[in-house]
């Protein structure tokens, strides 16, 4: 397939263009900064430009965007004007819920708009998707995620982790709450260990209570090596953030330079029934240059890509994505 990579240059991005150019697809990487890593092709666009952008877009077969979930409203504007599909990694709760409102966009043009298919929102869709076709729509649905590291670098958007850290958090209670992040905290025995986890802003909240009609709860709730630092510098630094990201670049805590990456990373879901808890995990190591978390998030698209997807408007993985797929890796 021809697919241009939105935000390529970026930590995920690596991952998905590298992956892609492995499995002989020809990629397009599209960025403000040309990546510093040679992976197929490289023209420079500004989402804040929908026009220009999608004239860089027509003639593709996909466009994934893994630049920062700020843009994916003109990410997906721009894919809509080419005539494109589309596939993203997520947003946090509020833009989850402000891409929904282009489905009838998408549908309009016979166009598929796949939005949150990373590591979290995406597998755990998928996994639940799974989970609901073997024993139906249970009471409760609980996600929990964690990760392990020797290290405490920034592995993926700096701006992204302080929204999470920051922003009020939704849960599901029979109509949407929300609650202060952190203000609720469990300890999770993940296959990686038991690990403290925060209740926070994520994207599955504004799909789940609509896409498994009769849960009564849902909620999410993340944590691992660091996160309570992430807490701190959210606090500190409010949405005044140039001045921090500088000050990690500086320091080489962006990303990884001359360290090999550990963090290995779990994400469980509890489907809570009258009778029986049923639990499903993942767990995903280090591969090469990339650590668990960076290889996961990124290497989810590709496989989404590969299995055919199908469909019209703009749906999260678990409506797409079939968790008996007739594919062979």
């Amino acid at each position: 397939m021809k697919i241009a990579v939105l935000g390529g240059a970026g930590l995920i991005g690596r991952v998905i263009s590298t992956e892609l150019v492995k499995r002989g697809h020809t990629v397009t990487v599209m960025d403000l900064v040309k990546p510093e890593f040679n992976v197929g092709d490289f023209v420079k666009v500004d989402l804040k430009e929908v026009s220009e952008t999608a004239e860089r877009l027509k003639g593709f077969d996909f466009v994934v965007n893994s630049a920062q979930y700020y843009f994916n409203l003109d990410a997906m504007k721009a894919s809509l004007k080419a005539g494109v599909n589309y596939v993203d990694l997520g947003g946090l709760f509020w833009m989850t819920r402000k891409q929904l409102e282009m489905d009838k966009d998408f549908e309009r043009e016979g166009l598929l708009a796949l939005i949150g298919m990373g590591a979290e929102p995406g597998v755990t869709n998928v996994m639940a998707s799974k989970v609901k076709e073997m024993y139906g729509v249970p009471l409760e649905i609980h996600l929990r995620d964690g990760w392990k590291s020797s290290l405490e670098n920034f592995n993926w958007s700096v701006d992204t982790q302080l929204d999470e850290a920051t922003m009020d958090a939704p849960i599901w209670d029979g109509e949407m709450k929300f609650l202060p992040p952190f203000s609720v905290s469990e300890e999770v025995n993940f296959s990686i260990g038991k690990i403290k986890t925060y209740l926070t802003i994520h994207s599955e909240l504004a799909t789940f209570p609509y896409t498994f009609p009769g849960v009564t709860k849902v909620d999410w709730m993340e944590g691992g090596t660091g996160f309570e630092c992430v807490l701190l510098l959210g606090k500190l630094f409010g949405k005044d953030r140039g001045v921090l990201k500088d000050a990690l670049r500086r320091n080489g805590l962006i990303g990884y330079r001359g360290v090999t990456p550990d963090e290995v990373e779990a994400a469980k879901i509890s489907f809570v029934y009258e009778n029986r808890k049923v639990i499903s995990e993942f767990v995903s190591f280090p591969r090469g240059e990339f650590d668990g978390t960076q290889f996961v998030t990124g290497i989810s698209p590709v496989i989404a890509l590969e299995m055919g997807l199908k469909g019209e408007g703009v749906l999260p993985p678990e409506k797409v994505i079939s968790p008996i797929p007739s594919w062979t890796p």
